[in-house]
């Protein structure tokens, strides 16, 4: 073989190794050109969601206000869960929503169904009948969802008026999609307002002999002598100033409203067997 003939063959085989390789190359460029072709594609989707997304964000934003305006406004919820401990808090809870101290023994009972979503406790304790009873009402009718299923109550023979022993039985209910107890915020609920025990619901010509608590300032013989928005301070017939604020008893009932712009607040009373309202106002100095 020539030289010419063996430099033509090793020209020949370069230019098809060439050929090869370029071949080769080009076609996986060609496909990495695709597969960047199709992330761009998939990227310019996202970016165009994202876009719309962004356009509507301000409606978003108040649709979600309003679903938590919704939640907050739900009269009743479902605890996320429940203990022995979690559920005494919230009872000393009340009792301080309530400005009231009710003693009490607290226990889990031993009805408790197994994995089940609800806890069954005890409740029983001493305490003058009205406070027993915006209690048990407290219970039933606050945010969480707990159900009273048995109340028992029976008279104190001790020495203390409308005093009772009571016994009230109920359920605690909850869901992992629920809420912690420690977020519960208080619901404005009604009180009943009584000087006596309810069992005693006629109307009477007279009133009744009726033991009144002679630390509970009679209305009929105060006078106001300040008025704030909060507070309102009363001066009794023996020259002793009661100091009260919304909810707190008097003789017959209880302080119902303060309204320190127009000077007068309403009692709401219960001294002949049906409630009714007694307004005061502050006496000006003329």
């Amino acid at each position: 073989m020539t030289n010419t003939q063996r430099n033509s063959t090793v020209i020949g085989v370069v230019l098809v190794l060439l050929v090869g390789f370029g071949y080769y190359f080009t076609h996986k460029l060609k496909k990495q050109d695709e597969a960047i072709k199709g992330k761009n594609t998939t990227l310019k989707t996202e970016i165009a969601k994202l876009d719309k997304m962004l356009s509507q964000r301000e409606q978003i934003e108040q649709d979600y206000e309003e679903l938590k305006i919704m939640i907050a406004q739900q009269t009743k919820v479902l605890a996320q869960t429940d203990n022995p401990a979690i559920t005494y808090n919230y009872l000393l809870q009340i009792l301080k929503w309530m400005k009231r101290n009710i003693n009490f023994d607290f226990s889990l009972s031993s009805k408790k169904a197994e994995e089940a979503s609800w806890n069954e406790y005890i409740l029983q304790g001493t305490s003058h009948f009205m406070d027993v009873a915006n209690f048990i009402k407290e219970l039933e009718y606050q945010r969480p969802v707990l159900t009273v299923e048995e109340v028992t109550i029976n008279e104190n023979q001790a020495e203390v008026s409308d005093s009772v022993i009571f016994s009230v039985v109920f359920k605690t209910h909850f869901t992992p999609d629920g809420i912690p107890m420690e977020t519960v915020e208080e619901k404005d609920v009604p009180r009943y307002g009584s000087s006596f025990v309810s069992f005693r619901p006629r109307i009477y010509e007279t009133p009744p002999d009726t033991d009144i608590d002679p630390a509970l300032v009679r209305i009929d013989k105060a006078l106001i002598v300040g008025i704030t928005p909060t507070r309102v301070f009363l001066r009794d017939d023996r020259g002793i100033i009661h100091i009260l604020s919304v909810g707190d008893r008097v003789a017959y009932g209880y302080l119902y409203s303060i309204d320190a712009k127009q000077e007068k607040i309403v009692f709401r009373l219960n001294q002949y067997g049906s409630t009714e309202d007694k307004t005061l106002f502050i006496q000006k100095i003329k």
